[in-house]
């Protein structure tokens, strides 16, 4: 079986051999996000909702690509499910056991680490994270986790003489009540 070059996990992009090499990816929130508005006290306020509070994603090709993914493939469906790049992040303060993700998890991706980068002990359920002991110091937890999106807009150029392709992606996070 062929191992994919990147950690990006994508089945609707089939990204395989001779693709997804050397990949880039830009991740943001999108925008209205965020509404910052300070009140007459001159105090900040997000006011935005917090069902809007999703991720753009745009993933972009690197030297050495001779073939595209699927790029095709996903515009004909409405929504997929990617697990990107990024390691979403939290932090567990002292005396705390635990903390919850926005988003589900990718099994097996969850990593616990104190502030001297030593592992910490944990378990996962759904979307929580559980340390074994109270953090004795903040625990930074790191995951990847499963985003639901469309595409948003995406380009593929092609060089003829050299077969080389250069591409890029852009989605969005569906969102929205489940």
């Amino acid at each position: 079986m062929y191992e994919s070059p990147t950690s990006l996990i994508c089945p609707a992009l089939g990204i395989g051999w001779q693709t997804g090499n050397n990949l880039s990816e830009d991740c943001r929130l999108i925008q209205g996000a965020r509404q910052w508005e300070r009140n007459w006290n001159a105090v900040p306020k997000d006011l935005a909702d917090p069902e809007f509070n999703l991720m753009s994603i745009r993933i972009s090709s690197g030297d050495g690509e001779l073939r595209p993914p699927a790029i095709d493939s996903v515009d004909e469906l409405e929504f997929f499910d990617i697990v990107p790049i990024k390691l979403f992040s939290r932090v567990i303060p002292v005396g705390s056991t635990t903390t919850v993700f926005a988003r589900d998890l990718h099994p097996g991706s969850v990593r616990c680490l104190d502030l001297g980068f030593e592992d910490v002990a944990f378990t996962v359920s759904g979307r929580t994270v559980t340390l074994d002991a109270p953090a004795a110091l903040p625990v930074r937890v790191y995951a990847r986790c499963v985003l639901t999106v469309f595409a948003k807009d995406w380009s593929l150029t092609s060089m003829d003489s050299s077969a080389d392709v250069s591409w890029w992606i852009e989605m969005e996070e569906v969102g929205g009540l489940s």
